[in-house]
């Protein structure tokens, strides 16, 4: 189930209502249940488990919203996979993409940062990524793309939304994004992404200071 998309398999959209996953539910298992397909010699035991799995998650608003969050954030991952691939000093890169990509390196300095900070024997390697770190800093503040963005989730979402409409605006997507983490994101989740996204703007300070 893990790789399967819980719309697809009740055939709904994601905008669709609760009657409508209800009413898509109910259809499916007319056609699926077991007891229906046995006499025909057709298992459709997994077949109901996954449409039962998929209608028990996105019929609960709490874990239909965690799953769209999640669902969310793995799409771009698939999508844009390609570009971890790409020159940092291509030129042709979109700028955005471009903002993608520091953000991902700077969070990747910082992951290797952290644990250098607890021995001085690594003052000149934290100098040498300190520096490193200022590069992509600059360029993002130079987007106009606020410190409390750069968390990569948040970026990754962003940059998946600019694939599909590339003639969008900075501020434009990050009105989007606002607007769907105000609607999409439970309020448990927003607590630990607020967390984790404060810890790492602290983290990048810290870095940039030394």
């Amino acid at each position: 189930m893990e790789d399967k998309n819980y719309y697809d398999i009740l055939g709904v959209s994601e905008k669709a209502s609760l009657e409508d996953i209800t009413a898509a539910k109910n259809e499916l298992a007319k056609r699926f249940h077991p007891d229906v397909n046995i006499k025909n010699g057709i298992d459709t035991t997994e077949k109901m488990q996954e449409i039962l799995e998929a209608y028990r998650v996105l019929s609960n608003p709490d874990k239909r919203s965690e799953y769209d969050w999640s669902h969310t954030r793995k799409r771009p991952v698939m999508q844009t996979f390609d570009l971890h691939h790409m020159e940092d000093d291509d030129d042709s890169l979109p700028d955005f993409v471009a903002y993608w990509k520091a953000s991902n390196a700077l969070f990747d300095i910082i992951q290797k940062s952290a644990p250098l900070f607890r021995d001085k024997n690594y003052s000149e390697e934290l100098t040498r990524l300190s520096t490193e770190a200022l590069t992509h800093v600059v360029l993002l503040r130079n987007s106009s793309i606020p410190e409390r963005y750069w968390y990569p989730d948040i970026m990754n979402w962003l940059l998946f939304t600019w694939f599909q409409h590339r003639n969008y605006t900075v501020s434009y997507l990050l009105t989007l994004y606002d607007e769907y983490a105000k609607e999409n994101i439970s309020a448990l989740d927003k607590l630990k992404l607020q967390k984790n996204t404060y810890h790492y703007q602290h983290s990048i300070k810290r870095l940039v200071k030394f």
